[in-house]
């Protein structure tokens, strides 16, 4: 076993790559921590680490009726999707809104939002 442990040919041969690797890629511009820390001269905003929006399938539980009816309107071709039809819809009732519930639902709608980006954005 010893023979083995102590091979004289591996000691004599060379260990070489056996793959070519082509030449050494280098970048152009290097860069130091100290620069990221410089952020180029530019102030960082505060608070702004995480995606001021993010997007992500949710789910909704509808009856059939409803899901008939985004069904239809796709189906006839006034929009591409269910997804579309329903959506279209909400814009065309949130559009009609008095101003009051209005800015209550952009106040609504901004709380939901930014949690989504908090809890979701990483």
């Amino acid at each position: 076993m010893s023979g083995l442990l102590n091979n004289p040919n591996l000691k004599k041969q060379p260990k070489t790559d056996p793959l070519d690797r082509g030449q050494d890629i280098k970048p152009k511009n290097t860069f130091t921590t100290d620069d990221l820390k410089n952020n180029n001269g530019k102030p960082s905003k505060p608070g702004k680490s995480v995606a001021d929006s993010v997007t992500f399938y949710a789910n909704v539980r509808i009856n059939n009726h409803i899901k008939n009816k985004a069904e239809a309107l796709s189906g006839i071709g006034l929009y591409k999707s269910q997804k579309d039809a329903i959506d279209n819809a909400l814009d065309y009732l949130i559009y009609s809104l008095d101003a009051e519930d209005k800015r209550k639902f952009t106040f609504q709608l901004d709380i939901l939002e930014s949690r989504d980006a908090r809890t979701r954005g990483k």
